[in-house]
């Protein structure tokens, strides 16, 4: 590396940490590792390489707390303020916008950047003395199935919450007291009058001893001194005044303690636990003081924009009330705050729709949005009153979403947000490698590694070249990354060393961290080599080994591959003339309906004809096949064509242990030129795995991508098909096309 790849100035480092400013010497000539390098407490701090979507980040953010200010000026939140008032339409009040929309490859930070303004928003708030909100869901005694709403300023929520609940105790307990008082009074005043038939019994009993007079005779004279029907006659005229009463007054004060210990009134469980009350619910709680940030990806309706909830005790006021069934949603809870929603193009239409309602009113209502559950239930007719839903949304995906995400959604983006790309390389510049280091220390604290020495992190540098595909640039896709840091970090800690060194950041490049399509070229050398027909060595007619790459479609990581091409033409004008022939020109192993591979094939004609003055498709009958290549697609195939029959018009001989790439041009003049192609550094790093000796590709890509250090394989650069032609064909005295002798069949 050279001496001043870090610099040599000793840098003062600026840090916010736990709140406070620290700063650190940084001598970047003579820093053994990165211990103690200082890391950035502030996630926007964080963000490398993408200074362009940061300064559009910003200006949305400055465009947010200019609506917010002017909403606390005309006091927005009043009519919130209480559940009695009536909710106003807000879409003249609380304007669109601001949105953003990242769209770039994977690992470039978009999530990061949504993390970092919220993180930043909440800064912003403090300095400007912008408030947050919390949200309270009440109960609606005129219509249950339309539940109240009302905001207050952020804490506040809870302390009301807090409120209610005493005073909901309150009203409980002298509910519960009197309950209690009531069951005891009339067990009591039932035992009273038991008491009283028992009481009554033994006075008539002595009565009958004492043989008083009734009804102008002795008693016993008047029963015939019959006990039982004296007995009888009292115990009957006493049950109805005593023992019925009595009874049944114990009976329903044992039954109303036995109901209370079961769980009966003012005790009845509905969903999560909840109790007949009329507690409000608090459903957006800002007391944290930081501004929300709501990572909405993969959320359904339901998530997003809230719910209620369906209890099997819905009728008869046994089950939870409406109002604290309420869910608020994504959109609700990320108000006056991020709502990031990455893969924003996998929304439904239905969700689209309903997230244009949002941008537009800021407001939404919560009700039943999930399509599976709750169909023919009470849940079905609850629809709260109104919700606010200033929201920032960040929206993110790859470059294919441009297409995919809902019109009327981008439209809304473009007209009241911005839309930005997303680097995926930056310069390889000084500020930038020293960048690389702060993001080395960055992965290393977060996880919890050991240091880097200064050859490690130069080595992680390099690889962010290469992956870069550029030589003057580094990688901006970091995510891939963070995998070489950590297994480095894990071999040195396995080893026991101290700091990672540049021997284990290479073991993990080399042997740990390749990608998928890298394992199967491997495992295709290693395993199917002997079945392949990829030989780089000696020189044979009309075959030449040409290079491609794989993407893979969801990652976007490519992988080098070597092609096989075989040729093979017949001069019809050498023909037996006993045959009538026609020219064809027939390329098979390709995918024939892509329009990358038909382009090539159609100029690789025109060129030859430029070139010779021949028509492959008239004058010759032309095959090339891609052996085992099938579904071959791309411009690069065009150079490879083109040379393989060069070498059989020409008759020379191509070297096997060359490989070649380039996308085939028309020529002006007598020049046929090759022009760049992509995945040049996958397609050598292939030509190398392989065994070949030499590699050919564009000038242009040459001076724009290539550092020789990276390879162990010569690479040569070309600009024309003749240069091509140079390096790849054995100058031999020129032979004949070999054309295949017919004989007549004798009848």
């Amino acid at each position: 590396m050279p001496s001043d790849f870090f610099g040599d100035e000793v840098e003062i480092l600026e840090r916010k940490i736990d709140g406070r400013i620290i700063r650190v010497k940084w001598d970047w000539a003579n820093f053994k590792d990165t211990e103690g390098f200082p890391v950035d407490g502030s996630l926007i701090n964080w963000v490398i390489g993408q200074d362009q979507a940061l300064d559009e980040c910003f200006l949305c953010l400055d465009e947010l707390v200019h609506k917010l200010k002017h909403l606390e000026k005309t006091k927005w939140y009043e009519h919130w303020s209480s559940p009695d008032k009536p909710k106003p339409v807000v879409k003249n009040m609380i304007s669109p916008g601001p949105y953003l929309l990242l769209l770039g490859d994977p690992g470039t930070g978009k999530s990061l950047i949504g993390r970092a303004l919220a993180e930043k928003l909440t800064q912003i708030y403090k300095e400007h003395g912008i408030k947050l909100y919390d949200c309270l869901c009440w109960k609606n005694p005129a219509l249950p199935s339309q539940p109240k709403i009302s905001i207050h300023k952020s804490g506040e929520g809870k302390k009301i919450q807090q409120k209610e609940q005493l005073n909901d105790l309150k009203r409980k307990f002298i509910t519960r007291v009197g309950f209690k008082a009531l069951q005891i009074f009339l067990i009591l005043v039932g035992l009273l009058l038991i008491s009283l038939g028992f009481y009554f019994m033994f006075q008539a009993w002595q009565t009958w001893n004492e043989n008083q007079m009734f009804l102008g005779e002795p008693l016993r004279e008047y029963y015939n001194n019959n006990f039982v029907d004296y007995v009888i006659g009292k115990f009957v005229g006493l049950v109805p005044l005593t023992f019925i009463p009595g009874g049944s007054l114990i009976f329903f004060g044992v039954f109303m303690w036995w109901f209370s210990k079961l769980g009966g009134l003012g005790s009845l469980k509905g969903i999560g636990g909840a109790k007949q009350t009329d507690v409000p619910k608090l459903i957006v709680d800002t007391s944290s003081g930081h501004a929300p940030f709501i990572d909405a990806t993969g959320h359904r309706s339901a998530q997003l924009f809230g719910s209620i909830a369906w209890d099997p005790y819905q009728t008869g006021g046994l089950g939870t009330p409406e109002h604290q069934r309420v869910t608020a949603g994504d959109v609700h809870r990320a108000s006056l705050g991020i709502l990031y929603i990455d893969e924003i193009k996998n929304l439904t239409p239905e969700e689209n729709v309903t997230l244009l309602t949002v941008l537009e009113e800021g407001q939404l209502p919560i009700t039943m949005r999930d399509r599976w559950h709750g169909g023919g239930t009470a849940a079905m007719a609850v629809s709260t009153e109104p919700v606010h839903t200033i929201t920032f949304l960040v929206g993110a995906g790859n470059f294919d979403s441009i297409n995919k995400i809902h019109p009327a959604l981008m439209d809304r983006i473009y007209g009241y947000g911005k839309v930005v790309r997303m680097n995926n390389d930056m310069p390889n510049t000084l500020e930038n490698r020293r960048k690389y280091v702060q993001y080395m220390a960055q992965e290393i604290n977060r996880f919890n590694l050991i240091p880097f020495n200064k050859e490690a992190c130069e080595e992680i540098i390099e690889e962010g070249r290469r992956r870069s595909n550029k030589k003057d640039a580094l990688t901006t896709r970091f995510r891939p990354l963070i995998s070489i840091i950590k297994t480095g970090a894990t071999l040195a800690m396995n080893e026991g060393c101290k700091v990672v060194e540049r021997r284990h950041v290479r073991e993990a490049i080399e042997n740990h961290c390749k990608t998928i399509q890298m394992q199967i070229l491997e495992h295709e050398i290693s395993e199917r080599g002997k079945l392949l027909e990829i030989k780089p060595e000696g020189v044979k007619l009309g075959q030449i080994h040409g290079l491609a790459v794989v993407k893979d479609p969801y990652s976007g990581e490519m992988t080098g591959s070597v092609l096989c091409v075989k040729a093979h033409m017949a001069k019809i004008s050498e023909l037996p003339r006993s045959y009538s022939f026609k020219g064809y020109y027939n390329v098979t192993g390709v995918a024939q309906s892509q329009s990358f591979i038909s382009d090539s094939i159609t100029k690789v004609r025109s060129v030859i004809l430029q070139k010779y003055g021949s028509d492959i498709a008239q004058d010759y009958l032309t095959h090339i096949d891609f052996a085992q290549s099938y579904g071959v697609d791309g411009p690069s195939a065009g150079v490879t064509m083109a040379v393989s029959l060069c070498s059989l018009i020409e008759g020379k001989l191509i070297r096997q242990d060359v490989a070649v790439t380039g996308e085939i041009n028309l020529g002006v003049g007598n020049s046929i030129h090759v022009t760049a192609v992509g995945g040049v550094y996958e397609k050598i790093k292939a030509a190398e795995a392989w065994g070949f000796n030499k590699v050919v590709i564009p000038k242009k890509n040459y001076e724009h991508s290539i550092d020789i250090k990276d390879y162990k394989i010569e690479v040569v650069p070309a600009a024309t098909l003749d240069d091509y032609l140079r390096e790849c064909l054995v100058e031999r005295p020129t032979l004949k096309v070999p054309v295949q002798t017919y004989k007549h069949r004798q009848h």
